[in-house]
C-alpha cells in the first residue's frame, strides 16, 4: 500500500473523534499528510427556508422558527469546532494538514472530496439520531461507491493498538487485504489470519504458503480455520477472537451483499482494500 495522504471526516460526534485519532495514528506510522473534510449539510439550509419550519429546544417546550441566518453561524461554528479538533489532534507534530468545508449532501460531497486521497477514514455513524445502530448514510455510500480504500472506526476500539485481523480465501483480493495488515501492523505484532475455506487440506496449504512467504513474520500470526463464508458466521467467529482492527478487500470470493453486510454488523474498526 502507497498511503500519501490520509483524509478524514469531522462532525467531532464520538465516532468522528475516534476516527480523526486513528487518522493521525496511521499519519503519523506513514509520514502521510492529513486532511480533515467538514460538510454543511445543504438539507439543513433547504429545511430552514420552509415556512413551517421550528425547532423545539430541551430546555424550552415553545417552538422556535428557525432563522436562516442564524443557522449559517451555526453550521459555521461547527465547522470551526471540526477545524480545531484537526489542529488539536496533531498538535505538537510536525505532520502536514489542511482542512476544507464544502456544503452539499454530506455522504456524496465526502466521498468526492476523499478522490485525491489514499485513504478516506470515517465513523461508522455521525450525529444523526437515526445512525445510532449499524451504518450511518456516510459510511454506507463510501462502502458502496467509494473507489478508495476505507476504513471505518468506533469509538472504544484503537485501529493500531491491538490486534489486527485479516480475512483470507486464497483470492487476489485476499493478498491484497493480507498485505495491507502486514503493512499496518508492526512486526513484533499478532496478527490474527482468519482463512476461509471449506476444504480442510486446501486451508492447510493456505497457511503453509502464508508462512512460507513471509517467513520473518510468521512467528507473529495467528492462523484460525473457518468453513463457510456467510455474513453471520464470519462475524461471530471475529467477535469469539475479539481482535481489533479488522482488514478485507471487496475483491475476495464472498458476496458483494455478504460483505456489506459483515461490515455493517461488525462492531470493531474495519479496512476496506
Amino acid at each position: 500500500m502507497i498511503i500519501r495522504r490520509i483524509a478524514v471526516a469531522i462532525d467531532c460526534s464520538p465516532h468522528s473523534m475516534a476516527s480523526l485519532k486513528a487518522a493521525r495514528e496511521l499519519a503519523e506510522r506513514l509520514q502521510a499528510d492529513i486532511q480533515g473534510i467538514f460538510v454543511e449539510d445543504s438539507n439543513l439550509f433547504r429545511l430552514a427556508e420552509l415556512p413551517f419550519s421550528c425547532e423545539i429546544r430541551p430546555y424550552n417546550q415553545e417552538p422556535r422558527v428557525i432563522e436562516p441566518a442564524e443557522l449559517e453561524r451555526a453550521v459555521r461554528r461547527q465547522a470551526q469546532k471540526a477545524e480545531s479538533a484537526l489542529l488539536a489532534a496533531i498538535e505538537n507534530s510536525t505532520l502536514r494538514h489542511s482542512f476544507i468545508t464544502r456544503r452539499g449532501l454530506v455522504p456524496e460531497e465526502v466521498v468526492a472530496a476523499a478522490l485525491e486521497s489514499d485513504l478516506l477514514v470515517l465513523g461508522r455513524s455521525g450525529k444523526s439520531p437515526t445512525c445510532r445502530r449499524g451504518l450511518g448514510s456516510t459510511a454506507q455510500k463510501a462502502l458502496v461507491e467509494g473507489k478508495k480504500p476505507l476504513l471505518i472506526m468506533r469509538h472504544g476500539i484503537s485501529a493500531t493498538e491491538e490486534p489486527c485481523l485479516a480475512l483470507y480465501d486464497g483470492s487476489e483480493g485476499a493478498e491484497k487485504a493480507l498485505q495491507a495488515a502486514l503493512f499496518l501492523t508492526p512486526p513484533e505484532a499478532l496478527l490474527h489470519v482468519l482463512i476461509l475455506e471449506n476444504d480442510p487440506e486446501e486451508a492447510w496449504r493456505m497457511e503453509t504458503s502464508i508462512r512460507e512467504q513471509e517467513p520473518e513474520r510468521a512467528d507473529a500470526m495467528e492462523f484460525h480455520h473457518l468453513a463457510g463464508e456467510d455474513a453471520k458466521t464470519i462475524a461471530r467467529f471475529i467477535r469469539m477472537l475479539d481482535s481489533g482492527l479488522v482488514v478485507l478487500c471487496d475483491e475476495m470470493r464472498m458476496a458483494k451483499e455478504d460483505i456489506r453486510e459483515l461490515v455493517s454488523v461488525l462492531d470493531y474498526p474495519i479496512l476496506l482494500v
